[in-house]
């Protein structure tokens, strides 16, 4: 089986930033086919920022060749909706969330700031990069 999951922004910070290697495995994994990727659209404007105002390079190419490999995914206004009347204390996760949320046929949203998602539904399980790996790396 192959899982269909959503990366969290931060997920895809700590990769490009090389800070934690979960998250870098989940995206060889993406990037080679072996898992199927999904991000907000919201995601990209954060990346391009820390891409170019951290790592002092052009986003563009980047960005480019991550989108090959990640599906993006609007967030709508019922999106925004939800998250306003969530219960999540951070705004920025919940908009994450339902974003994955509504987009059918997702199996695992990863992020490494789980503490956050406490009161997430549990119709989309949230796990961190590192709980993630150790479960697909048992199937792979």
């Amino acid at each position: 089986m192959i899982y269909r999951v959503f990366v969290d922004t931060n997920v895809l910070v700590d990769h490009l930033l090389d800070r934690n290697s979960d998250s870098s495995s989940i995206m060889n994994l993406i990037e080679s086919g072996q898992l199927i990727g999904f991000a907000s659209s919201a995601s990209f404007f954060t990346l391009a920022y820390i891409i170019e105002d951290r790592l002092k390079l052009k986003s563009q190419p980047i960005l480019q060749k991550m989108n090959q490999f990640i599906t993006t995914i609007p967030t709508t206004q019922n999106n925004l909706d939800y998250g306003y009347s969530s219960g999540f204390n951070d705004m920025e996760d919940a908009f994450q969330y339902f974003t994955a949320l509504n987009q059918a046929g997702l199996d695992y949203f990863i992020t490494n700031n789980v503490k956050d998602y406490k009161s997430a539904l549990t119709k989309l399980p949230v796990l961190s990069s590192k709980n993630f790996v150790s479960i697909i790396s048992k199937q792979l």
